[in-house]
C-alpha cells in the first residue's frame, strides 16, 4: 500500500510539474485544463495571476492586532442557549451563560475577508453594504458612499438580485460581491439576500454572530455584530480594505500610462 500511495504521489507531482510548465508557455488554460478544473481546481493554480496567489497581498496581518478586537468587543456572542450549531468551531468557551469567539479564529478569517474586498476593489469592483439593522444603517450607508460603494439598508425586495428586469424594467449591473454587516434580520432570520447572491453566484462576505447560521457564504467572519464599538470597527476595517485596493488600482494605472 505504501509503494502504491508513493507512486501515486510522484505520478501525481509529475502532471503536476508539466501543468506549470505548461502554464508558463500560456496565461489561459485550454478547454481540457478547464474541464479538469472542475473536479480538481488545483490544476488551474498555475494559471492564475501573482497577485492572487498571494495570501496576503495588502499586509492586513499586520493591521489586524486581536487586542484592538478585544476592545471592540468581538468576542462578545449570545447567551449559550442560542447559539448555532454551526458555529461552535469558532467559539473559545462561554463567560456567565455567554458565548465567547476565540479571536485568533476571528482575526484569521477577517485578514482573508479584508483581502477579496481589497482585491476586488483593486480591480474596479462594485461592492454591496447590505444591513436590515435599524441601529447601524446610518452607519452602514454612510461608509459605503464613503468608499464610493453602494448600499441596501431597507426591506429587502424578493428578486432584487435574481429578478432585476422584471423589477426595475431593465438589466442592470449586479455588485461583484456583497458584504453583509449581519446576516441575520431584525426577525432572527437569515438575510434572503445571501440565499439570492448565492443563486446569481455572487460572492458573499457576512459578520457571522454564534447564534447566527454561516450557510452560503462565501466569506464568513466569526464576530459580534450588534454593538457599535464592534460594528465601528468592522466598518472602519471594510472602508481600509477598500480604499487600500483602490489606491493600488490609481498606481498600476499610473503606472501603465
Amino acid at each position: 500500500m505504501r509503494r502504491a500511495v508513493t507512486t501515486a504521489q510522484r505520478a501525481f507531482s509529475s502532471r503536476f510539474a508539466a501543468q506549470q510548465q505548461k502554464a508558463s508557455t500560456s496565461s489561459v488554460p485550454d478547454r481540457s485544463t478547464l474541464e479538469k478544473g472542475t473536479v480538481q481546481p488545483t490544476v488551474l493554480k498555475p494559471f492564475v495571476s501573482a497577485s492572487l496567489q498571494h495570501e496576503d497581498l495588502f499586509n492586513f496581518e499586520k493591521l489586524v492586532h486581536v487586542d484592538e478586537m478585544f476592545k471592540a468587543r468581538l468576542h462578545y456572542g449570545h447567551k449559550i442557549g442560542t447559539v448555532n450549531n454551526n458555529m461552535k468551531w469558532a467559539l473559545y468557551g462561554e463567560r456567565l451563560g455567554v458565548c465567547v469567539f476565540d479571536l485568533d479564529i476571528t482575526k484569521q478569517y477577517l485578514v482573508r475577508a479584508l483581502n477579496f474586498v481589497a482585491h476586488v476593489a483593486m480591480r474596479g469592483g462594485m461592492i454591496l453594504f447590505v444591513t436590515s439593522n435599524r441601529d447601524t444603517m446610518f452607519d452602514v450607508e454612510k461608509a459605503a458612499e464613503e468608499v464610493g460603494q453602494y448600499s441596501h439598508v431597507r426591506k429587502w425586495q424578493s428578486g432584487t438580485l435574481t429578478n432585476t428586469r422584471q423589477l426595475l424594467g431593465a438589466s442592470v449591473r449586479l455588485p461583484d460581491a456583497v458584504f453583509f454587516l449581519s446576516t441575520l434580520t431584525s426577525l432572527g432570520e437569515n438575510h434572503p439576500a445571501i440565499i439570492e447572491a448565492a443563486k446569481m453566484t455572487i460572492p458573499t462576505i457576512g459578520v457571522v454572530d454564534s447564534n447566527s447560521d454561516p450557510a452560503y457564504l462565501t466569506y464568513l467572519i466569526p464576530a459580534n455584530d450588534d454593538t457599535p464599538q464592534s460594528t465601528e470597527y468592522l466598518l472602519r476595517m471594510f472602508k481600509e480594505a477598500i480604499r487600500k485596493g483602490q489606491d493600488e488600482r490609481k498606481r498600476l494605472q499610473q503606472r501603465g500610462k
